[in-house]
């Protein structure tokens, strides 16, 4: 089983404004994987922060059932 990084965002459709919080410009009218990649290096440190406080909760709370 691979590790994963960080959780999964969503099962179902995201739910996003209508215009992005990069450039401003409606989502629609234009693709966005440069405002994306701008998106991902400024959450990284926010996601590692997150991924860092799951993987403390978990060795905190060790096993509860022996099998």
């Amino acid at each position: 089983m691979s590790q994963q990084t960080r959780p999964r965002l969503a099962s179902h459709s995201l739910d996003l404004p209508n215009h992005c919080d990069i450039c401003n410009k409606a989502r629609s009218t234009r693709k966005h994987q440069r405002c994306s990649q701008i998106r991902q290096k400024r959450k990284s440190a926010e996601w590692e922060a997150y991924m860092a406080n799951v993987k403390a909760k978990k060795a905190q709370q060790g096993r509860q059932y022996a099998r």
